[in-house]
């Protein structure tokens, strides 16, 4: 009987290792192959700790904690700029390193033959020597660690983290500063790693390097993807599976020898299959998305739509402002091709300014520069009276700039309304002291926020469907939804490429209505746009590029009657 509640404890200590690797991995959307070494990290620190200084376990797995935490960043800084496979790459090779080092420093960690003698668990008193004395300290400590995921997972920090796994340039589009969202996944998930590292270290009384390798590594990557990659209760079911079905078969006749060298290849082989078959694992992201039900957000009346969405806050409108957005002289090159050449325009409130031309003439690209996407090669960019030419993509969103994709690149995943809620700036849930210090205020903040977005898929005609996924939207529907993502971060300045591309006659007309409402509702609007009747209809200002410069600026009709422009347009 105690080796069945040994391998429970040892189950359910794998099951916070996994959940702890599934921020990562499942809602990071970042491969990483170290984390057996964050989880060694912990154990070692831990173990030293208590060693030499005599402190409480719990004193030690908050030691292995922190340090297993300061490794993960400094694991993730390095690697946060590179493609998936780079990082697989770079984080095997750290592991490599790491485990190389447990076996090399002999007298830190005593080599392959590891350290002994570690101190038992003590509390209040208790002394926790056998499996079953050890059961219910495990299973409280591991619900601590695992709660610790399910909230930062199930928050606005955890959308984020959702929505970088699936775009990251869209997600930074929105405001979010990527880089430090990944850095804190690798802080909290190595953090957690090192706990438990320091939970097993005290309940074995020992350690050494093979429980850290490589091969621990694949063991909880294939937890994570069998159980269900961002599903917190999946990676219990990957540990207890992955756990408990091979001490089940050492009871088989004839296969006890066979399981140890079999273990990774059977691992190996359990992962293909599941990558081929059932991607998302026995437990899918989206297992309860279903069952939600529709009540716990009340509809709303068109008064409080209109309250909520509140298109009147920038009005009335002073037509003698100087313009919000500046642009001059900006140029970029890629190569020896010259995509912008000296690009100049200044936008105004309450008016529409589209870039016309034809294709190739730099229209996207002077909106990638303007929104912090790209770095020009000279120029500089203005926002009211402050020169932002260097500010990233989520700084330019928080002063009030923000883009659409002419690609749509909504975050098919996600329902309706996370995407929407995704947008909205200053959420207490994105950061990680309010989530756990201020849970209330969190809470209270996501309710109003659920209630604002409704309010804007209200807006656009899509709140019957909020809680579908967004990937089973039309094409035309998705262009809503993308606009209801631009209102909901309360930006003033809308950068919108190709809001009619791709749509139908009815659907061009809605969402022209749109556009006009927001400019007579005091929004600073530019457009790029290769339909004419909608630039005819929707401008108040145009600028007509070729080959990266800026031919003429007029209205829409005066350009539309130049006959040179005309030839560059069409062509002949």
């Amino acid at each position: 009987m105690d080796y069945v509640v040994h391998i429970v404890n040892v189950a359910l200590v794998y099951a916070a290792l996994a959940a702890s690797l599934n921020l990562v991995l499942g809602y990071g959307g970042m491969a990483s192959m170290a984390h057996a070494a964050l989880f060694g990290v912990g154990a070692y620190t831990s173990a030293l700790v208590t060693m030499h200084l005599g402190v409480n376990f719990l004193v030690g797995m908050a030691a292995g904690a922190a340090v297993a935490g300061a490794v993960g960043i400094a694991l993730a800084l390095p690697s946060l700029r590179i493609r998936d496979e780079y990082l697989i790459l770079f984080t095997c090779a750290f592991q490599l390193v790491v485990w190389g080092l447990m076996v090399n420093e002999v007298t830190v960690t005593g080599g392959e033959t590891g350290l002994s003698g570690i101190p038992r668990a003590t509390l209040l008193g208790l002394r926790f020597t056998t499996p079953r004395s050890y059961l219910p300290l495990v299973a409280a400590l591991v619900a601590a660690m695992f709660l610790g995921c399910w909230r930062v997972s199930h928050s606005p920090f955890g959308r984020v983290l959702r929505c970088i796994r699936e775009d990251e340039a869209a997600t930074a589009s929105l405001g979010k500063d990527v880089l430090r969202f990944k850095a804190l996944t690798f802080l909290v998930g190595g953090a957690m790693a090192g706990a438990a590292g320091g939970l097993l270290a005290h309940y074995n009384a020992y350690v050494n390097p093979v429980s850290f390798s490589l091969d621990a590594s694949i063991l909880l990557v294939a937890m994570v993807v069998l159980g269900g990659s961002a599903n917190m209760l999946g990676s219990v079911v990957g540990s207890a599976l992955l756990i408990g079905i091979p001490e089940a078969l050492r009871f088989v006749p004839g296969t006890a020898t066979l399981i140890a060298p079999l273990r990774t290849a059977i691992f190996g082989a359990l992962l293909v299959l599941f990558m081929r078959f059932r991607p998302e694992g026995l437990l899918p992201e989206h297992l309860r998305l279903r069952r939600r039900r529709r009540a716990s957000i009340p509809e709303l009346s068109p008064d409080e739509v209109a309250k909520l969405v509140n298109l009147d806050e920038w009005a009335p409108l002073d037509q003698n402002l100087v313009p919000m957005l500046e642009v001059k002289g900006l140029s970029r090159s890629f190569g020896g091709i010259v995509a912008v050449n000296g690009f100049s325009m200044a936008l105004t409130p309450g008016r529409v300014t589209t870039l016309i031309g034809p294709n190739g003439c730099g229209k996207t690209t002077v909106f990638n520069l303007v929104s912090g996407f790209l770095a020009p090669d000279d120029g500089r960019i203005w926002l009211r009276g402050e020169d932002v030419t260097r500010l990233r993509p989520h700084e330019l969103v928080r002063r009030g700039v923000i883009r659409s994709w002419q690609d749509v690149r909504i975050f098919r995943s996600k329902t309706l309304l996370g995407n929407v809620m995704a947008a909205m700036p200053r959420q207490l849930g994105e950061s990680l002291l309010a989530l756990f210090l201020r849970p209330r205020e969190v809470a209270r903040q996501e309710r109003e926020n659920e209630r604002r977005a409704m309010a804007y898929l209200c807006f656009v005609g899509l709140a019957d469907k909020a809680f579908e996924l967004a990937g089973e939207l039309s094409f035309a529907e998705q262009k809503e939804l993308s606009l209801a993502r631009l209102l909901a971060s309360r930006c003033s300045i809308l950068l919108l490429d190709e809001p009619a591309s791709g749509l139908d006659r009815a659907s061009i007309e809605a969402m022209g209505r749109e556009i006009v409402r927001l400019a007579q509702a005091g929004r600073t609007i530019c457009l790029v746009e290769h339909n004419l009747d909608v630039v005819k209809d929707l401008s108040d200002d145009s600028v007509f590029m070729d080959q990266g410069r800026v031919v003429r600026k007029a209205t829409p009709q005066e350009l539309m009657r130049d006959p040179e422009l005309a030839r560059i347009y069409f062509g002949g």
